[in-house]
Protein backbone atom coordinates (compact mmCIF):
# COMPACT_ATOMS: atom_id res chain seq x y z
CA UNK A 1 0.00 0.00 0.00
CA UNK A 2 1.37 3.41 -0.97
CA UNK A 3 1.31 5.58 2.15
CA UNK A 4 2.12 9.21 2.71
CA UNK A 5 3.11 10.26 6.20
CA UNK A 6 2.65 14.04 6.47
CA UNK A 7 4.35 15.92 9.27
CA UNK A 8 2.47 18.93 10.61
CA UNK A 9 3.91 21.37 13.12
CA UNK A 10 5.97 24.47 13.63
CA UNK A 11 9.75 24.56 13.29
CA UNK A 12 11.35 23.22 16.45
CA UNK A 13 8.50 20.79 17.12
CA UNK A 14 10.64 17.71 16.44
CA UNK A 15 9.22 16.86 13.00
CA UNK A 16 12.44 16.43 11.10
CA UNK A 17 14.17 14.33 13.76
CA UNK A 18 11.24 11.92 14.11
CA UNK A 19 10.26 11.81 10.44
CA UNK A 20 13.76 11.20 9.10
CA UNK A 21 14.19 8.31 11.52
CA UNK A 22 10.79 6.87 10.59
CA UNK A 23 11.53 7.13 6.86
CA UNK A 24 14.94 5.47 7.28
CA UNK A 25 13.59 2.60 9.39
CA UNK A 26 10.65 1.97 7.07
CA UNK A 27 12.51 2.50 3.81
CA UNK A 28 10.18 5.35 2.82
CA UNK A 29 11.24 8.20 0.58
CA UNK A 30 11.88 11.29 2.71
CA UNK A 31 10.86 14.62 1.16
CA UNK A 32 11.27 18.07 2.68
CA UNK A 33 10.68 21.41 0.97
CA UNK A 34 13.65 22.69 3.03
CA UNK A 35 15.94 20.38 1.05
CA UNK A 36 14.60 21.71 -2.24
CA UNK A 37 14.96 25.29 -1.00
CA UNK A 38 18.63 24.50 -0.38
CA UNK A 39 19.02 23.03 -3.89
CA UNK A 40 17.14 25.82 -5.68
CA UNK A 41 18.49 28.86 -3.82
CA UNK A 42 21.71 27.49 -2.35
CA UNK A 43 20.51 28.25 1.18
CA UNK A 44 17.55 26.67 3.03
CA UNK A 45 16.97 29.97 4.86
CA UNK A 46 16.07 31.85 1.68
CA UNK A 47 12.30 32.01 1.37
CA UNK A 48 12.14 33.33 -2.19
CA UNK A 49 10.88 31.30 -5.14
CA UNK A 50 8.66 29.16 -2.94
CA UNK A 51 6.55 28.22 -5.96
CA UNK A 52 9.52 26.37 -7.49
CA UNK A 53 10.39 24.81 -4.13
CA UNK A 54 6.89 23.36 -3.66
CA UNK A 55 6.67 22.25 -7.30
CA UNK A 56 9.93 20.35 -6.86
CA UNK A 57 8.78 18.76 -3.58
CA UNK A 58 5.43 17.75 -5.06
CA UNK A 59 7.16 16.42 -8.18
CA UNK A 60 9.40 14.25 -5.98
CA UNK A 61 6.33 12.93 -4.14
CA UNK A 62 4.56 12.15 -7.40
CA UNK A 63 7.61 10.31 -8.79
CA UNK A 64 8.06 8.27 -5.60
CA UNK A 65 4.39 7.26 -5.46
CA UNK A 66 4.42 6.42 -9.17
CA UNK A 67 7.34 4.07 -8.48
CA UNK A 68 5.19 2.42 -5.81
CA UNK A 69 7.11 3.88 -2.89
CA UNK A 70 5.68 5.25 0.32
CA UNK A 71 6.64 8.79 1.32
CA UNK A 72 7.35 10.81 4.44
CA UNK A 73 6.68 14.49 3.71
CA UNK A 74 8.23 16.90 6.21
CA UNK A 75 6.66 20.38 6.15
CA UNK A 76 4.97 22.73 8.59
CA UNK A 77 1.53 22.47 6.88
CA UNK A 78 0.21 25.05 9.35
CA UNK A 79 -2.49 26.42 7.02
CA UNK A 80 -5.68 24.39 6.45
CA UNK A 81 -5.76 25.29 2.74
CA UNK A 82 -2.21 23.96 2.33
CA UNK A 83 -3.17 20.69 4.03
CA UNK A 84 -6.19 20.30 1.73
CA UNK A 85 -4.04 20.99 -1.33
CA UNK A 86 -1.41 18.54 -0.08
CA UNK A 87 -3.84 15.66 0.54
CA UNK A 88 -5.54 16.26 -2.80
CA UNK A 89 -2.21 16.08 -4.62
CA UNK A 90 -1.09 12.99 -2.68
CA UNK A 91 -4.35 11.22 -3.54
CA UNK A 92 -4.07 12.29 -7.19
CA UNK A 93 -0.52 10.90 -7.30
CA UNK A 94 -1.72 7.52 -6.08
CA UNK A 95 -1.47 7.59 -2.28
CA UNK A 96 -3.82 5.00 -0.81
CA UNK A 97 -3.32 6.18 2.76
CA UNK A 98 -2.44 9.70 3.96
CA UNK A 99 -1.52 9.89 7.63
CA UNK A 100 -1.26 13.29 9.28
CA UNK A 101 1.20 13.41 12.19
CA UNK A 102 0.61 16.46 14.36
CA UNK A 103 3.67 17.62 16.29
CA UNK A 104 1.89 19.82 18.82
CA UNK A 105 4.46 21.29 21.18
CA UNK A 106 4.29 24.39 23.35
CA UNK A 107 5.56 27.51 21.60
CA UNK A 108 8.17 28.04 24.33
CA UNK A 109 9.75 24.63 23.67
CA UNK A 110 9.84 25.18 19.90
CA UNK A 111 11.39 28.63 20.43
CA UNK A 112 14.04 27.20 22.73
CA UNK A 113 14.91 24.45 20.24
CA UNK A 114 14.88 26.97 17.39
CA UNK A 115 17.37 29.23 19.19
CA UNK A 116 19.88 26.37 19.30
CA UNK A 117 19.71 25.58 15.60
CA UNK A 118 22.15 26.59 12.92
CA UNK A 119 19.27 27.76 10.70
CA UNK A 120 16.85 29.65 12.92
CA UNK A 121 13.34 30.71 12.02
CA UNK A 122 12.39 34.28 12.97
CA UNK A 123 10.43 34.44 16.23
CA UNK A 124 7.52 36.32 14.61
CA UNK A 125 7.15 33.51 12.05
CA UNK A 126 7.06 30.84 14.78
CA UNK A 127 4.41 32.81 16.66
CA UNK A 128 2.30 33.24 13.50
CA UNK A 129 2.48 29.54 12.59
CA UNK A 130 1.75 28.46 16.17
CA UNK A 131 -1.28 30.77 16.32
CA UNK A 132 -2.64 29.41 13.04
CA UNK A 133 -2.27 25.81 14.21
CA UNK A 134 -4.03 26.69 17.47
CA UNK A 135 -6.90 28.34 15.58
CA UNK A 136 -7.09 25.70 12.82
CA UNK A 137 -5.52 22.44 14.00
CA UNK A 138 -5.26 19.57 11.51
CA UNK A 139 -8.30 17.31 11.28
CA UNK A 140 -9.64 14.51 9.14
CA UNK A 141 -11.51 17.21 7.20
CA UNK A 142 -8.13 18.18 5.73
CA UNK A 143 -8.29 14.98 3.69
CA UNK A 144 -6.18 12.66 5.82
CA UNK A 145 -7.21 9.02 6.10
CA UNK A 146 -6.00 9.08 9.71
CA UNK A 147 -4.41 11.45 12.21
CA UNK A 148 -1.86 10.39 14.81
CA UNK A 149 0.43 11.96 17.36
CA UNK A 150 4.20 11.46 16.97
CA UNK A 151 4.29 8.92 19.80
CA UNK A 152 1.74 6.81 17.89
CA UNK A 153 3.95 6.70 14.80
CA UNK A 154 5.35 3.28 15.60
CA UNK A 155 8.38 1.94 13.82
CA UNK A 156 7.96 -1.82 13.41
Amino acid sequence: MKRVIAGIGIPGSGKTTALKAYAAERGYTYISPDDFREIISGDARIQSDMRRVWEAAYDAMEKALTRGESVVFDATQYKPEDRLDFTHKARTYGAEEIVGVYFDVPLEIAMERNSGRERTVPEHALIRMHRMLRECPPTMEDGFTSMVLPEDLVVA
